[in-house]
């Protein structure tokens, strides 16, 4: 399990989606929490500690680079932010103006995803 002891938290507002990238992760071995909104997972992630946010950038009540800018700032120690979407330009390039380190979009290959965040738990994420 290549993901064994990275804090992930998972922001999507789609609930199928928000269910099948949770569960996905915890299979590879994450620690996941899951929040349905920008709101949420504000609150969430000033609660606790994360390695990787996990975010869509198409939230119905934060805007993606807004959320990000946000987490970033709020954050006790460097973060890293992924972010899994369907948007097009300009909102990719906001995102990674924002501070999000990669941007994979959907449909993604998950051994993509999965490969991309074991190498941040090997860089000693977790």
């Amino acid at each position: 399990m290549g993901l064994t002891g990275l804090q992930i938290l998972v922001i999507e507002d789609a609930p199928d989606v928000l269910a099948v990238l949770t569960m996905l992760l915890r299979i590879e071995g994450a620690d996941v929490v899951a929040a349905g909104s920008g709101h949420d997972a504000l609150t969430i992630f000033r609660s606790r500690h994360f390695d990787v946010v996990v975010s869509d950038l198409g939230l119905p009540d934060i805007a993606g680079d807004v959320l990000i800018r946000t987490i970033i700032a709020a954050a006790r120690r460097p973060i890293n932010v992924v972010v899994i979407t369907g948007e097009s330009q300009p909102a990719l390039t906001r995102a990674l103006a924002a501070g999000a380190e990669v941007i994979f979009a959907k449909p993604c290959q998950w051994d993509t995803v999965v490969a991309y965040l074991g190498g941040l738990s090997l860089a000693g994420a977790a």
